[in-house]
């Protein structure tokens, strides 16, 4: 018999925008080269979600390093710092897992940002809106798009797993048990 799900209870209403937001963090982070070999498999499949949310193709031939996430900087869910390649970054994202785009909340959150770094013209910024499912990213697709967000579904992301468990429980509870299943 298996333990019971991690993410699923009794409750009424259940706020998964906090657990979702530290376990993008954490997954984010593992993807760190100095986390190389801390777990093989989590490193890995971390990789291939950050190189997912960068928009890269797959994460072959990419070293992730110098990995900063602030969670709630400057009003924006997760503010991610790193260099891929020698080649700084920034990886904006709004996470929209319980609650609705507001009017103009993207635009200002892009305006923070160009802001932010207007002394470093050779930052590449990449802009996510984090959505619970794909057909609810599609409904606030109107409010994102005079910006530079892109909608991501958890289980978009998730896709570049392959089903390949990391045997971290933590891991393996949140993407495989809990996004991959649908839930």
């Amino acid at each position: 018999m298996n333990l019971p799900s991690f993410f699923e209870d009794d409750s009424k209403k259940i706020n998964f925008k906090e657990a979702v937001d530290f376990y993008m963090s954490w997954t984010i982070s593992c993807a760190d080269k100095k986390y190389k070999n801390a777990n093989k498999k989590v490193y890995n499949c971390a990789r291939s979600i950050l190189a997912k949310l960068l928009y890269f193709e797959h994460a072959n031939g990419l070293s992730f390093s110098n990995i900063e996430v602030k969670k709630r900087f400057k009003n924006i869910d997760l503010w991610i710092e790193l260099t891929v390649n020698e080649q700084e970054y920034a990886l904006i994202i709004e996470n929209k897992i319980d609650a609705k785009v507001h009017k103009d909340q993207l635009t200002q959150y892009q305006k923070i940002v160009e802001k932010h770094y207007n002394n470093k013209p050779q930052i590449i910024i990449e802009y996510v809106l984090l959505c619970p499912i794909p057909d609810l990213c599609k409904k606030n697709n109107s409010l994102h798009i005079a910006t530079d967000f892109n909608y991501l579904s958890l289980k978009d992301i998730s896709d570049v797993l392959k089903l390949k468990k990391t045997e971290n429980q933590l891991f393996d509870e949140f993407w495989f048990n809990w996004i991959m299943k649908g839930k």
